[in-house]
């Protein structure tokens, strides 16, 4: 039986991964044959990038945490379009969204918790899983660490880790010269790259330490894929590092598959929790080896060893042993993509996720 859903995400004024979670999520859904809806703020990039995969979107805002401006709006919405589920997913539109749910008595109230921080206080975390929320979501184990800490009961959060959608990310056959070209990847050298925003806690500063350490015996172009705050800063490192040779910046790229195609070897080292990276499962799903780091749910991702390297962070002599390593061994390249794109295959799959949040929406309905 389909149900009403309402998806919130009103605290996004740009676009991100929790963003994109959102959309895919909801475009997934609609495509079961549910009626989905997404309550974003009004000519945002959320609104925009949903009327684009045609779905129904509401204008709803919630600037900030106890922003009620549109409750009453809200509500009359949940009790006309007879909503099933309400499913929020950042920390300023938790709370008046869940209150409103609760008053027009929404079956199944569920919080997704994308960040890998506890709660300000226990009091806050035992109201939302108590009262609030009948269901709550972890996107990794180590994110069900923090609600817990935080005072949430633990039989209350499910682990649900982002999905990829696998038929996106297809790995070629032949390499794409072009392409690597594009990326300013040497002919003949090992591509390494690191996609994604260019700020302190993802790591742009240790990779380049690592470059500058890396003894393999063979050529290396290195590709950094995104922009950010931290680009003019990581630009000037580079050069000072003697490496503008070899470091090539990709800026913001939306051909992510076709880029990663293109590498042979993909960094995630990130200083901060990864709570549960797509490039990760993007970069295995193209059966390229990742090197991540020993903190958040990285490591429930990459088996050390199998599908690629774990690091610690901010470690640029580990980080440079496990480069080498993966730019010397093609052996070890090969067996770690394949055995990569099995485990997203078997674990981390769009599809296998939606699943899972769909089965907690019946669960927590009641309906079959």
């Amino acid at each position: 039986m389909p149900l009403s859903i309402l998806q919130i995400a009103t605290a996004f004024p740009g676009w991100g991964g929790t963003e994109l979670h959102i959309l895919n999520l909801s475009d997934q859904l609609k495509k079961r044959g549910h009626k989905v809806f997404v309550a974003c703020r009004p000519d945002c990039w959320v609104e925009g990038r949903a009327k684009e995969m045609n779905l129904d979107t509401v204008p709803f805002k919630v600037m900030n945490y106890h922003d009620t401006q549109d409750m009453k709006q809200l509500r009359a919405f949940i009790r006309q379009e007879e909503v099933d589920v309400l499913h929020t997913h950042w920390n300023s539109d938790i709370l008046i969204p869940a209150f409103a749910g609760l008053q027009e008595s929404v079956k199944a109230r569920i919080m997704s918790r994308h960040l890998p921080y506890p709660f300000r206080n226990k009091a806050g975390g035992m109201l939302y899983s108590r009262l609030l929320f009948t269901r709550m979501v972890a996107v990794s184990n180590s994110v069900k660490k923090a609600l817990v800490l935080s005072g949430c009961n633990a039989d209350k959060v499910d682990v649900i880790h982002h999905g990829t959608d696998i038929p996106s990310f297809n790995p070629k056959e032949v390499v794409d010269e072009e392409m690597r070209a594009s990326l300013g990847i040497a002919p003949g050298s090992v591509a390494v790259g690191i996609i994604g925003r260019i700020a302190p806690e993802k790591g742009h500063h240790t990779l380049l330490d690592a470059a500058s350490l890396v003894k393999a015996g063979v050529p290396i172009s290195y590709v950094i894929v995104g922009s950010g705050p931290d680009e003019d800063l990581i630009r000037k490192k580079a050069t000072e590092l003697g490496l503008q040779d070899h470091v090539h910046f990709a800026g913001y790229r939306a051909d992510i598959a076709e880029v990663i195609g293109a590498l042979d070897i993909v960094t995630v080292p990130s200083n901060w929790e990864e709570p549960c990276s797509a490039v990760i499962q993007q970069g295995m799903a193209m059966r390229k080896p990742v090197i991540g780091t020993l903190v958040g749910g990285t490591p429930e991702m990459i088996v050390d060893g199998e599908t690629g390297l774990l690091v610690p962070p901010d470690d640029p002599r580990a980080l440079a042993d496990a480069i080498s390593r993966l730019a010397t061994d093609t052996s070890f390249r090969t067996k770690a993509g394949v055995a990569g794109r099995s485990r997203v295959e078997a674990n981390f799959s769009l599809s296998g996720m939606v699943d899972k949040i769909e089965a907690l929406y019946y669960e927590q309905t009641g309906r079959k």
